[in-house]
């Protein structure tokens, strides 16, 4: 068995890498997302999970929704600014993940929060822009797995 939110976070891996992967350098809760020898990289992290609705006897939570990051990480090539050079893999993660926003039938749904942008993020022109993503899920009434 695994928590809601490590189910959420490797349904997201898993859309992300199946098939053609989105990028070739995916991971889970990397510390340090890009390499030295890659252009872009996406790292998803979980954020927490937060009760969305409670059965009404004996008042177990039911229902949940996990907070997820999609960081995607881009360097951008000299001349090309840093936001147009995060721009297509930012979109191309975004695409993925909203093809099916059940995941393979594992969420409920998967919904977009936000997107934020940084720059410079190793000082070698490299972005980043984070997708918030809430993925909804049902729990077991007394257990926080699925």
């Amino acid at each position: 068995m695994s928590t809601l939110i490590a189910t959420a976070t490797t349904a997201v891996l898993a859309s992300l890498t199946s098939g053609t992967p989105v990028c070739s350098q995916i991971a889970r809760v990397r510390l340090r997302p890009v390499a030295q020898a890659s252009a872009q990289a996406i790292v998803v992290r979980p954020a927490g999970a937060d009760v969305l609705e409670q059965a009404l006897s004996p008042g177990y939570p039911v229902s949940w929704v996990v907070t997820l990051a999609v960081e995607c990480y881009q360097r951008a090539a000299p001349g090309v600014a840093p936001d147009v050079a995060v721009d297509a893999l930012l979109e191309a993660a975004y695409a993925r993940l909203m093809a099916d926003p059940t995941l393979g039938g594992v969420l409920l749904a998967l919904q977009p929060q936000s997107v934020a942008l940084d720059f410079d993020v190793d000082a070698e022109q490299t972005a980043c822009a984070t997708v918030v993503f809430h993925a909804r899920l049902r729990g077991g009434q007394s257990t926080f797995t699925t």
